[in-house]
């Protein structure tokens, strides 16, 4: 058995997307060959059980690393353009290499959103010269969402240096690692692909359809950005008079600002019977009884740019329950490749669509079947976090294979 550094900002039972796929690595990665000392934050106040998982700042943190950690907040608030949780780096790092000198630790494996976990990772490397694997969840230089103009080209000079001294990098789509490969042809070796994946043992939570006498589209999780149901909503408020008994249902938070921006359109739709929203944090068990219960679900793949890099892992949950999904995203995009391949019911929408094709499609999806669907033996294969582990592991198979 070889021993990994896991490296990640967010670790189970962080109710966030982006502890899914670290807790899903350190679960099946052990049958591999592979065990992972964890290292996570506990800034949020989360703690852990396992003896291999490490929540740090804890008790034990060394007054350098207060210090340290006290810096880079100061320069993080003046000098960065987005919050990438700097000041957690001191704290993993140090603990990181107390774990490096009791344990044979061969390798490292550090996973973003929150580049923290990159930035402690390279420090790492540098003194140690470790096999290390750097995995996006979400891109940089590519990350609709990291738009802010600064006074130097933040986002590029960080990808590069992890590019640079990264043994591996993987990519959260196969999008994403074709533009990798255009903008750095040198490290096109490097990079890889991890799709996000579904747990195999989760079980599909199977309820009987709520008596009731509308249908639901639901969609369940956090609204933020351009990631807003105002299109879908606008779409039903005009075609209200033709298609009634539709109840939009949001599930899960919503960000202040849209909130703002669209309460007069919610309270409109709310008054007319169309939305349905709770604007609240929900578990795991809840949200997939909401998913389950639902007629249709919805899903927001948009961004100012209109570009698609991502696939949400809510779409993965979205396709194991088999319901008809209607989908707010770019043409060609993973998420309409997943859905097509996928063998289930759903309908596309360009943001870039007029409203009377918007109309049409919205129209038809509604007039869609709403008994489940069984996914493709191929999207089973492909998102499994078995398979997902057995793609970590060969690439460390590779990196620690004798030269």
């Amino acid at each position: 058995m070889r021993e990994l550094l896991l490296l990640s900002y967010t670790f189970p039972p962080d109710n966030t997307a982006a502890a899914v796929r670290p807790g899903q690595l350190r679960d099946y990665l052990p049958p591999l060959g592979y065990r992972a000392h964890v290292i996570a934050s506990s800034f949020g106040g989360e703690r852990n059980a396992e003896e291999l998982v490490r929540r740090v700042p804890d008790d034990d943190a060394l007054p350098r690393s207060h210090v340290s950690s006290r810096r880079l907040h100061w320069l993080m608030r003046n000098f960065a353009p987005y919050d990438d949780r700097l000041p957690w780096v001191p704290y993993a790092r140090d603990t990181a290499e107390g774990v490096i000198r009791t344990q044979p630790v061969a390798a490292i494996f550090s996973t973003s959103p929150f580049l923290a976990s990159h930035f402690t990772a390279l420090l790492l490397k540098m003194r140690h010269g470790l096999p290390w694997v750097a995995d996006f969840q979400d891109p940089i230089v590519d990350n609709p969402f990291r738009t802010r103009r600064w006074f130097f080209p933040y986002d590029r000079i960080i990808e590069r240096i992890i590019f640079r001294f990264a043994d591996r990098l993987i990519a959260n789509t196969d999008t994403v690692a074709a533009m990798w490969r255009a903008r750095y042809p040198m490290f096109s070796g490097k990079i890889s692909v991890l799709w996000n994946s579904f747990d195999p043992r989760e079980q599909i939570v199977t309820v009987p359809r709520p008596q009731r006498a509308y249908r639901v589209l639901a969609h369940v999780g956090t609204l933020y950005g351009e990631r807003h149901p105002a299109r879908v909503l606008e779409t039903l408020e005009r075609l209200h008079a033709a298609v009634p008994d539709v109840v939009v249902k949001l599930v899960g938070p919503i960000d202040n600002t849209l909130r703002q921006r669209f309460q007069p359109l919610f309270d409109r739709l709310t008054q007319l019977g169309i939305l349905e929203y709770g604007d609240r944090l929900v578990d795991r068990r809840e949200a997939l009884k909401e998913t389950a219960e639902a007629d249709y679900l919805l899903l927001l793949d948009l961004n100012a740019s209109n570009a698609s890099f991502q696939l949400p892992s809510k779409l993965l949950d979205y396709l194991r329950y088999g319901k008809p999904v209607l989908a707010y995203t770019p043409k060609n995009s993973p998420v309409e490749r997943v859905l097509t391949d996928s063998g289930a019911a759903f309908v596309s929408i360009d943001s870039a669509e007029s409203e009377a094709s918007e109309d049409r499609k919205i129209t038809e999806f509604l007039h869609m079947p709403i008994e489940p669907r069984s996914v493709s033996r191929k999207f089973e294969e492909m998102f499994s976090a078995e398979a997902q582990a057995r793609t970590v592991a060969r690439l460390f198979d590779e990196l620690l294979e004798p030269k």
